[in-house]
């Protein structure tokens, strides 16, 4: 009997819900809108999965993993998730109530990482660091093949860092400097803001600093990178800590490819304990799917 397992990204906007086998087969996939209520969500989820599973006789499944962004303890419970606007949420007791299967949870972008262990950049490394670098900086912990979530959940929040690069910058978290105000997309639009003529742009993004940069702009270069500067050294930090085989870059603001991933390397050797610096460093490769993948992984993934 073929065994299989729902994968559910929980995100601020959309959900992603896909069925994976345990070879890592996609068999299907949706996407819907974000209940901001959470037992709206937890019952259109599983509206989706009844859904779903009805159209393949004769499987076994084995559960459900699901990625919410917020810390989570015990992968069951999510303390908090401000994209949401939820508070101390029973996950998994919730899911099971409705779905009668076995629940596993996890944060968003600890699963991603997971995912990218098991069916993506990282397959065969079983101690990996995702860095996902989009709007802030998420991040995922894989040791020995499973997620480093920490006493309350909120290992793997590497975009807290606190760095030199912009001291005097506020963090959403509250915090000055942290690693996520100058790598993350904001960081990199807001450093090249201080500077004409992208002070006079109304909306400006990331994708316009990069291209800004590629045609020889010198302050759109030195903002993207300070940003993978600022990465490398993170990364740095991170590999004395923890002497990964891999450390992976995903998120929007990867889609800058070289341009980043180079500083980002470039400062983690200048910055690394020589011991820690065996390490390669890749793209993601399994893109909004990761999640799904991930939640897989909880129970495919040994």
């Amino acid at each position: 009997m073929s065994e299989v397992c729902f994968g559910v990204d929980v995100g601020g906007t959309t959900v992603k819900l896909g069925l994976v086998d345990s070879e890592g087969n996609l068999l299907e996939k949706r996407e819907f809108a974000s209940p901001k209520d959470p037992n709206a969500m937890f019952d259109v989820i599983v509206s989706h999965m009844d859904q779903v599973i009805v159209h393949y006789p004769g499987i076994r499944c084995m559960g459900a993993g699901v990625g919410v962004p917020g810390p989570v303890i015990d992968e069951a419970m999510v303390r908090s998730c401000s994209n949401l606007g939820w508070g101390r949420v029973m996950v998994a007791e919730e899911l099971t109530k409705r779905a009668h299967m076995n629940i596993k949870v996890a944060n968003d972008a600890n699963m991603a990482a997971m995912g990218e262990m098991w069916m993506g950049a990282g397959k065969g490394c079983r101690n990996l660091v995702m860095l996902t670098v989009g709007t802030g900086v998420g991040g995922g912990i894989i040791v020995d093949g499973k997620i480093l979530a920490g006493a309350l959940g909120g290992g793997g929040e590497i975009g807290h860092i606190p760095l030199h690069y912009h001291p005097d910058w506020q963090c959403n978290c509250g915090k000055y400097g942290c690693l996520e105000v100058t790598a993350s997309a904001s960081g990199i639009i807001r450093a090249a803001k201080q500077y004409h003529p992208f002070s006079e742009m109304q909306d400006l993004g990331a994708k316009e600093v990069f291209e800004a940069m590629y045609a020889g702009d010198q302050h759109a270069r030195e903002a993207v990178e300070n940003a993978g500067k600022a990465l490398g050294e993170a990364c740095a930090i991170l590999a004395c800590v923890l002497n990964p085989e891999m450390f992976l870059v995903g998120g929007g603001v990867s889609a800058a490819g070289r341009a980043l991933l180079d500083p980002i390397e470039q400062s983690f050797r200048e910055k690394c304990f020589p011991p820690c610096a065996n390490v390669r460093f890749a793209r993601a490769t399994l893109g909004n799917n990761a999640g799904i993948y991930g939640g897989a992984a909880l129970f495919f993934a040994h």
